[in-house]
């Protein structure tokens, strides 16, 4: 096999790995929304179990787990800050608007890493992928304004709140991208999800301590999905994909696809219709999508 072909199926294993953490990764704004908890404790929650689901994991299958470079501890420390702020941001913004505002403000991390990318990488920024981001945040605009979203009944200043929060949940996935597809390619993506979370949840106690802990089992049960459902099966396959894909075009695939999913398990599991305006918006978001995966390598 030429090292073309060679690099075209890793390329493709990458792209694989990504779309099957989709429907992992967009569980969570659906099952987060049911949690009426601060999103410290949700955030604090999900970390423990991931991290605990991961350790056990690891120790099973007799993996490495600990990294003898402190470097590499200081990197996942700040990985760790920057998924907890992340995931904060972004469970903050749907409870003080929508799901819908969550959603289409979280995906601007495209745009965010589209222009970050070729400052961690020194890589040449492409103006294809910049008028795909544009066109992605359009679709997504269509679908979140659409008549089904009810959005007439936030008022503006919730909304406005809930377009900070998204904007800096998007930010702080960018950069959390960008900083794991560095990392990804020399150590297992279970093991850097393990830590990550583990670190997410060890800078969030002195805050999380504070929180009232008096859950229902009903909220147990929505903690232990996001922690070892969403958070284990979606970010490790798509810290896995990384391996061989551009941040650029991983991002696009969760940006684009993420609220397609979204909407098909909130059809099944809520039975929400979407009107015809979604729809549109979402068929544009999978025909952009689908053209910037074909044309790139």
């Amino acid at each position: 096999m030429s090292d073309v072909n060679r690099a075209l199926a890793s390329y493709r294993k990458g792209i694989i790995s990504i779309l099957v953490a989709l429907p992992f990764v967009s569980l969570t704004g659906l099952f987060g929304k049911f949690l009426s908890h601060s999103p410290v404790l949700i955030v604090q929650g999900r970390t423990i179990f991931a991290f605990g689901a991961l350790l056990i994991a690891l120790l099973i299958l007799r993996k490495k787990i600990i990294f003898s470079n402190y470097q590499e501890w200081l990197r996942l420390l700040l990985c760790g800050v920057v998924l907890s702020v992340h995931w904060i941001a972004f469970f903050k913004s749907i409870q003080v608007s929508t799901v819908a505002i969550g959603l289409l403000t979280f995906a601007s991390y495209p745009l965010f890493t589209t222009f970050l990318e070729p400052v961690f990488f020194k890589e040449k920024l492409s103006q294809k992928n910049v008028l795909a981001v544009i066109i992605v945040i359009c679709g997504l605009a269509l679908m979140a304004t659409s008549p089904s979203d009810d959005s007439d009944s936030i008022i503006s200043g919730s909304v406005i709140l809930g377009v900070v929060w998204g904007l800096g949940g998007g930010l702080g996935f960018a950069v959390l991208t960008l900083l794991n597809r560095g990392h990804v390619r020399k150590h297992s993506p279970l093991l850097l999800t393990c830590w990550q979370n583990g670190f997410a949840a060890m800078i969030l106690l002195p805050w999380s301590l504070t929180e009232s802990w008096n859950l229902t089992t009903s909220d147990w049960s929505l903690l232990i999905v996001l922690g070892v459902v969403c958070t284990v099966g979606g970010h490790s396959l798509l810290i896995n994909g990384l391996r061989n894909v551009r941040a650029q075009i991983a991002s696009m695939l969760i940006a684009g696809l993420e609220p397609i999913c979204a909407i098909v398990f909130a059809f099944f599991l809520l039975q929400e219709v979407p009107s015809i305006q979604t729809l549109i918006g979402g068929t544009l978001i999978i025909c952009t999508t689908l053209l910037m995966i074909t044309k790139s390598k």
